[in-house]
Parts: C-alpha cells; sequence; structure tokens
C-alpha cells in the first residue's frame, strides 16, 4: 500500500485538500473576512466600574483585527502575476515558471510561487520518468546511427566524386554540372498543385494547402477536411476574439494581413488586338479599359477592376477580375524575351507586338473563367496563348495604418543588374513611402513592379519610424502628386518565367540561413551574396469603389510574388514590431467578409447569388442553416409554418432559414401548384446534396449543373440604375441589384431578413408608414399608432394635460400587457406581392455606429419612372423584416 505523503502545497484550512476548487475558494474568502473579537466583559469588575486599561486593550485587538482583516480580503481575490498579461500573450504554464511572465512581473510571480509553495521546476533539472527515460535512449541511439549511415554514404560520394575527377583528368577533359531543366509550359492545360511533402501527403489528398499553412493552422480555424474551400485549406477566423480587434488594427491602430495564395492567375499572351478582342468577349469594355481613361492601364502602371461575364445567352456575370498589364520594357529586353525555352529566337517585329497580362480571379469563378477563355482564344488569328499560373503565384493583401511601415521592413527593393538605385524609379519611390498611413493616398489603382531580397537576411525586422517633420511631409505629397513610376516602370520581371523559376530555386534553405546569421555575429544582419535570390513582386494599392460615398474604409495593398517565396515574405510581416505597439494581426475568411461589410462593399462570392459562383455559396449556407434549425429541438427553434405576419398571413415566406430566390422570383405559389412546388423543392434539395460530392480532378466539375435557376442574375450598377428609371415592362423579371440597406431608427438587418417595398394593394397601410417615416426623427423612439390612436403627442401642453398624461402612465404600468396589445404596437407587414428581396449580410455596423446591411432586390418589382423627390424617396424606402420575426423596420436602399 503506497504511503500518503505530505502536500507540497500548503491549504489555509483543514480538509481543504479533499473539497472541489469552487468550496476552497469560497473558504478562504470566508476566513479572509471574518474578524476576531474580545469580549467587553473582562473591563467590568463585579461592582460594575469600568476598567479603562482593560477597555482600551480589548478595542485595541478589535481595531488591529479589522486592520487585519482588511488586508486579508483584499489580498485573498486578487489576481497573480500572470494574470496581469493580456490575454493574447499568455501561456498555459506561466503560473509554473517565473521566466515566462514579462520582466516587470517577475519579482512579485516569484514571490507568490514562494508563498504558495508553488514547485518550479527546469528541463535541465528535471528527473526523466521511466517512459521519458527509454524514449530519450531510443532517440539517441537512433541518432547516432543515422549519423553513422550519413558519414558513410559522404564518404562513399567523396570517393566517387574523386575517381571521376581523376579519370577525367587523365582523359583531357573536366567535370561540368548539368543546369536544371526547365519545366515545359503548359499551354491550355490547368495547372497542379506542387507535390507535398510525404510527410503530409495523405492530408492533402482533397485539398491543397497554403503556403502558410503551417502558421495559420496553430493559430486559426481551418476548413474542415470533408468540406474544403474552393479545394484549399483556407483559415476561417482566429482562435481568439477577433471581430472588435480587426476593426481596430484596419480603421484606428495597426494592419491585418491575409495569405490570398488561393487567389487564381491567369496569364494571356498575344498581339493586342487578339488581346482586346478576348476581353472585350469576356465583358472588359468602356472608356476605363479602352479609352483615354485606360492609357495607363495599357502601359502597365495601373491595374483594372472590372466584371467578366458569359460570351452567349443572356451574358451572366461571371464574377470580379483584376487585369495587369505587362509594362514595356527596354529594347535590350525584348530581344532577350524572344528567345524561348528551346533556346531558338523569333523575329523582333513578332516579339514586339506580343504582350502579356494576368487576371486575378475568385477561385468559385476560375473554372468558368478558363473555359470562356480557352473558347476565346483558339478563335484568334493567332491565337493567344492561356497559362495557368495558380501554383506559381502567390499573393497577399494587408490593410491598416500601419500595412506600409510593415511592408517595408520586409520587401528590400534589389536591382537585378547590380546597379544603384536611381532617382525617380518603382524601387526609389517605394523605399520613400514610410509616411503613407493609407494605400488610397497613391493613385488609384498604382502598380509597382520590381525585384526584392531574401526577407529571412535582415530577420527580425527592426521598427521603421515615420519622420514627422514638414520637409520631409511635403516631400511625400509632391512624390504622391506626381508619381515617377508612370514613366520609369519597366517590365516587372513576375511576368517572367525564368525570373519566377530561378526565384524559387535559389531560396535556400533555413539551415543555410541560421549559419550566415551566426556567423555574422549577435544583431548583425548577414551580408549579401551573389548567390542570394532576387525575388520579383507586384505590389498593388487598392481602394473601395467610388460609389461607397459615405465610406472612409483605408484602401488595401497587393503583394504578389512566386508560390515559394510568399512563407518568408509572411513571417517577416506577421513579426515586425510596429511603431505604435504590437504586432500585425492576420485574418481568415470571416475578417474578409466582415472588413467589406463594414465598408459598404459587397463580398464576392456571398452577396452575390446571381453568379454560378454565388449559387454554390448559397447552396452551402442553405443546407448548413437548414441542419442547424433541425437539430434544435421544437420549443427553442422558430416555428416558421405557425407565424403570424398580421393581415391574414400566415407562415414564413419561402424557407425560414434561407432567402428564398425562386419563391421571389416566381411568387406566391397557387393552391393548383403547391404540390407541384413541394415536389420541386424536394428535386432541389437532392441536386443540392449531389453538389457537395467532392471531384477529384477539376477537369470533371460539370459547373453548368450550379447555374442560378429561373435565369436569376445579377446587373451591374450603372446598368440597374437605368432599368429602374425605365418602365417596369421593359425590365428583366429576374435581374437582381446588390443594395445597401440602412434603417431610419433603431434596429439591425440581420442575414435572410425579407426586403419589402411600401404596400402597393393598401392605401391606407402605405399611408400608415409614409406617417411613420415622416413623423419619426431620426435617433428616436417612434410613435406607435396606438399611442397615435389615443391622441398622445410628443409636444408638451399645460398642466391639466400633463396630470392625465402622469395618470394614464401610472394606470399603463399597472394594467398587465397582452400579447395582443404589443402586436399592436407595430404596423403590420405588407403581403408577399410586395417583397423585393433578402439581406444576405447584415449586422451592428462598427464603422457607422448603427445597424446596415447588404443584400439583392429584383428590379422588376421596383422599376419605374418616378417624377419628383417624393416619387424617388418613396421608391427607395423599404420595410425589413427578420425571418421568423412578425416586427418589421423602415429603411432606405441604394445601389451599392
Amino acid at each position: 500500500m503506497a504511503s500518503n505523503q505530505p502536500s507540497k502545497r500548503k491549504f489555509a484550512f483543514p480538509g481543504a485538500q479533499n473539497a472541489t476548487a469552487a468550496s476552497r475558494k469560497r473558504a478562504k474568502a470566508y476566513d479572509a473576512r471574518s474578524l476576531a473579537v474580545q469580549s467587553a466583559d473582562a473591563a467590568l469588575s463585579a461592582s460594575g466600574e469600568l476598567d479603562v486599561a482593560a477597555f482600551v486593550q480589548a478595542r485595541e485587538f478589535e481595531i488591529r483585527a479589522l486592520e487585519s482583516g482588511m488586508q486579508r480580503s483584499k489580498s485573498a481575490l486578487t489576481s497573480r502575476a500572470f494574470q496581469k498579461v493580456p490575454r493574447a500573450l499568455r501561456r498555459r504554464t506561466a503560473s509554473h515558471n517565473v521566466k515566462r511572465v514579462p520582466r516587470r512581473l517577475r519579482t512579485r510571480a516569484k514571490r507568490e510561487m514562494i508563498e504558495d509553495n508553488t514547485p518550479t521546476v527546469t528541463a535541465r533539472r528535471r528527473r526523466p520518468t521511466e517512459i521519458l527515460r527509454i524514449r530519450l535512449e531510443t532517440a539517441r541511439r537512433l541518432q547516432n546511427l543515422n549519423s553513422k549511415t550519413k558519414a558513410k554514404r559522404a564518404a562513399a560520394k567523396a570517393k566517387r566524386d574523386k575517381e571521376t575527377k581523376k579519370s577525367l583528368e587523365e582523359s583531357g577533359s573536366h567535370t561540368y554540372d548539368i543546369a536544371p531543366r526547365v519545366p515545359k509550359i503548359k499551354k491550355y492545360k490547368l495547372s497542379r498543385p506542387p507535390p507535398p511533402d510525404a510527410k503530409y501527403k495523405k492530408r492533402q489528398r482533397c485539398k491543397t494547402w497554403l503556403p502558410t499553412h503551417m502558421f495559420h493552422a496553430k493559430r486559426a480555424h481551418m476548413a474542415t477536411t470533408k468540406n474544403p474551400l474552393w479545394r484549399f485549406a483556407i483559415p476561417l477566423s482566429s482562435t481568439e476574439k477577433s471581430y472588435r480587434p480587426s476593426h481596430r488594427a484596419k480603421g484606428a491602430r495597426g494592419a491585418v494581413a491575409w495569405d490570398m495564395s488561393y487567389m487564381s492567375t491567369i496569364q494571356l499572351e498575344g498581339t493586342e488586338e487578339a488581346l482586346e478582342a478576348v476581353l472585350r468577349a469576356i465583358g472588359v469594355d468602356g472608356p476605363e479599359a479602352w479609352g483615354l481613361k485606360g492609357k495607363k492601364w495599357r502601359a502597365g502602371t495601373r491595374s483594372l477592376q472590372a466584371w467578366a461575364f458569359e460570351r452567349q445567352g443572356t451574358r451572366r456575370p461571371i464574377g470580379p477580375i483584376t487585369l495587369i498589364r505587362c509594362a514595356e520594357g527596354k529594347p535590350d529586353d525584348v530581344e532577350m524575351a524572344g528567345v524561348d525555352d528551346t533556346g531558338v529566337g523569333s523575329k523582333k517585329d513578332c516579339q514586339k507586338n506580343m504582350k502579356k497580362l494576368f487576371i486575378r480571379v475568385h477561385p468559385s469563378a476560375f473554372l468558368q473563367l478558363w473555359n470562356e477563355l480557352l473558347e476565346l482564344s483558339k478563335r484568334q488569328n493567332p491565337p493567344v496563348m492561356v497559362e495557368d499560373l495558380r501554383f506559381e503565384i502567390g499573393s497577399i493583401d494587408i490593410t491598416g495604418p500601419g500595412s506600409t511601415e510593415t511592408l517595408l521592413s520586409a520587401l528590400k527593393p534589389l536591382m537585378t543588374d547590380g546597379s544603384n538605385i536611381s532617382v525617380g524609379s518603382p524601387e526609389a519611390t517605394w523605399s520613400s513611402l514610410l509616411g503613407v498611413s493609407n494605400p488610397s493616398s497613391l493613385p488609384q489603382n498604382a502598380v509597382l513592379g520590381f525585384s526584392i531580397s531574401d526577407p529571412r537576411l535582415h530577420f527580425p525586422p527592426r521598427t521603421l519610424r515615420p519622420s514627422g517633420s514638414d520637409l520631409e511631409m511635403q516631400n511625400l505629397a509632391v512624390l504622391l502628386s506626381t508619381w515617377s513610376p508612370d514613366s520609369t516602370q519597366t517590365s516587372p520581371a513576375l511576368f517572367d518565367r525564368r525570373a519566377r523559376l530561378a526565384a524559387a530555386r535559389q531560396l535556400p534553405s533555413q539551415k543555410a540561413i541560421n549559419r550566415r546569421r551566426t556567423q555574422a555575429g549577435p544583431g548583425i544582419y548577414p551580408p549579401a551574396e551573389a548567390s542570394d535570390p532576387k525575388i520579383p513582386v507586384i505590389i498593388l494599392a487598392s481602394r473601395v469603389s467610388s460609389q461607397s460615398k459615405n465610406s472612409n474604409a483605408p484602401g488595401t495593398w497587393t503583394i504578389l510574388l512566386p508560390w515559394k517565396c510568399v512563407t518568408p515574405v509572411w513571417y517577416s510581416l506577421v513579426y515586425y514590431p510596429l511603431s505604435s505597439g504590437g504586432n500585425i494581426r492576420f485574418g481568415g475568411l470571416k475578417e474578409q467578409q466582415q472588413l467589406a461589410f463594414e465598408a459598404g462593399e459587397p463580398w464576392f462570392p456571398g452577396d452575390f447569388p446571381g453568379t454560378r459562383a454565388g449559387w454554390e455559396w448559397y447552396l452551402n449556407e442553405r443546407e448548413k442553416a437548414k441542419t442547424e434549425w433541425e437539430r434544435r429541438p421544437k420549443g427553442r427553434r422558430a416555428e416558421f409554418d405557425s407565424l403570424d405576419l398580421g393581415g391574414g398571413q400566415k407562415g414564413e415566406i419561402g424557407r425560414g432559414w434561407a432567402c428564398d430566390w425562386e419563391r421571389l422570383v416566381q411568387g406566391p405559389p397557387t393552391d393548383s401548384t403547391a404540390e407541384s412546388s413541394s415536389a420541386k423543392e424536394k428535386e432541389q434539395n437532392e441536386d443540392g446534396e449531389q453538389k457537395d460530392v467532392p471531384t477529384q480532378d477539376a477537369e470533371q466539375q460539370t459547373p453548368v449543373q450550379l447555374a442560378p435557376p429561373l435565369n436569376i442574375h445579377h446587373l451591374p450598377s450603372s446598368k440597374a440604375e437605368t432599368t429602374i428609371n425605365s418602365p417596369p415592362s421593359s425590365a428583366d423579371a429576374s435581374a437582381l441589384a446588390i443594395v445597401r440597406i440602412s434603417l431610419i431608427n433603431r434596429g439591425t438587418p440581420t442575414p435572410q431578413a425579407r426586403i419589402y417595398r411600401l404596400p402597393t394593394t393598401n392605401p391606407e397601410l402605405r399611408q400608415k408608414w409614409l406617417q411613420l417615416a415622416s413623423e419619426t426623427p431620426k435617433n428616436s423612439k417612434p410613435n406607435h399608432p396606438r399611442n397615435q390612436a389615443h391622441g398622445q403627442s410628443s409636444q408638451p401642453g399645460p398642466a391639466g394635460d400633463e396630470e392625465t398624461a402622469r395618470q394614464r402612465l401610472a394606470a399603463s404600468l399597472i394594467t398587465p400587457s397582452s400579447d395582443a396589445a404589443n402586436q399592436a404596437e407595430h404596423l403590420p407587414v405588407p403581403p408577399e406581392e410586395d417583397l423585393i428581396g433578402f439581406v444576405t449580410s447584415g449586422n451592428y455596423n462598427l464603422s457607422e455606429g448603427k445597424g446596415t446591411g447588404i443584400g439583392s432586390i429584383l428590379l422588376a418589382k421596383v422599376a419605374g419612372p418616378g417624377k419628383g423627390k417624393g416619387k424617388v424617396r418613396q421608391r427607395k424606402m423599404c420595410i425589413i423584416r427578420s425571418a421568423g420575426e412578425r416586427v418589421a423596420r423602415l429603411g432606405y436602399w441604394e445601389l451599392a
């Protein structure tokens, strides 16, 4: 039988070791607050005389006991030293190791551990257990065996090399090294992800890891293996609380970075006429591309934000794309570019006419756009070469006031020919942007292309503090206004395939970097060498669309670089010490949705159900919401079938857990078609289950099955504005438009909320809603119809009226309110014929300080020429009702 050894920790009261944690804490607090007292009977004699000395001693004892109790009560519930550290910096063993807390708290932590008799054990002095000892011995034996095997292999290789060199010298020849094979360009074929390490091969069977997967897998919630997003393991959100911190990091202090390497990149190469024909065929048209406004984009000094459309039928939208042209290089560079992989040069005239172009598109819309480009490129003469660069080019997005200084610390410009950086060049311009806190200060869609050194050679990064002098700010303003890279930008090396391959192959291992850092000494960066890689990058400065008039959201930096070079740059960014304090934050998919919502921008594909990618996202979200609703017990979930909407309306409109776009386009079902509609809904659910089955190869996907039914499609804002002002008969019955929603008074739009127009079949109800909008000022509580019916008014009256109002208020407080009375406080919602759309994203907007939403409306129900400001104002007035509720709020919509 084991002996009961004494415990190392001292307990405040007997029996505490057998009690629970809650009881021990309660007993500790009770013991700290209990005060010892002394009876005053000893100060009184038998005759009743008072002994002053004894009485004073008794009071002195009680006073000292009170002071001691106050001190013990104060220290009983105080937090420990490691609890003073911010939650993001805490460690699980912080209370057991003094060295893991900040230096300013180590003295206090050491004192607390001595008082509590907390055992502290270091790794070097820890006595290994039996199992740990066996593991250490096994690891030591394997290490010795491996070292012997490596030594034998090295000796055998050295012997072979020596014999080969000797034989070659005798024959009069010399040794030579075979250059690595340049992979063949795969024209018109989908690329495959790089082969994973054997250790992680099984984990990437149905998905591909991002270059920074190891970083995110430890710090973020990832997309599950059974349901990967677009065949990638994408981080969804940080494991820490990140909603408000992300908002502050973007707008107030700090920065937020995303690994956007899952964005697809397509390269087009052909003549100017052929490229223009292909781009016009997919919907890239207008003066921003081919007019005077697009001159800088065609020169390669600006990027272009546009939408891609199908080339046949109703020309449904595919998705937003970013176009980057290759800037014109020097004549020598053009001649060198004419040499292909076989080393055979082509004609100068033909090479001068060949242009290169990058198209960046969301992965959910990549395959649809790829098929369109393949069909169009083969019809050109000469044909346009289409190349898939999804796993050759990665990208990083970063936004916030500290984004510029973070990038400047990691991206050190480097001249490819070894010469000095000239004044006015893109490299010199980039190094002069330290004082920029908002990328929107740069020219819209500015492009900078140059090469950088390996960021691991100057790791850990040092803080760059921008100068606040008037001269520096004046020079920065002149730089931003003149913007010399418009005339000095050369052809970016990222468009050169050989430069991308050389940067990836010459990237040294982390062991080699550590060896050079050790040789350089502590605190000194290792010097540059001729064999160091030159990493080509392209930096894009973008901002929110100009239609967001009330939005002051900062711009975003986008860095394009080779896929294998993303990880070194990423670690230099996330570990950079900001001048404002702390480090930058990393974001996931939810942070993208949040910040886009706060900026008033629709997020693709979630807010675009009229596209094929958006419809697929909608089906997945609808299935998740339905599963979650069915898992809840009946007493804790909304019963959509028994919902009373007032005015004789019973039940929720369509699917209560989702936005029922089919119901919106088709209208309310009739009694004769009830059975057919239910059968159709069942068929759609079965189709949705079949769509979730993953395919083994991207070529086997059939995007035709994912097209929105009933010809549902989105219209751009310009076409939507024209459709709204045209007669209703000319509007497409299934065309949708993205709108931003703001409420007049209190309330917050929620996802899946219903959007109504003002009642059109009930003039009396319409007049009540208009009266509510005209009489209710902003930021005040609305006057309910019940109060108006009783003659209540917000205007002050005589003393008699005030007394009557007090009596009525007292009676209302005493009388119990019924459900019917509560329902009478709110106006009934319009009928289903006035339903015009749904809210796809809605929440409390931290940037606006109120609840806002983003949704889609059916243009056929809001179209019609409006005469006068009153008509236009009433047409843009809407009624918002959350799914499963009968309370509606009044608001306005505007095209996004």
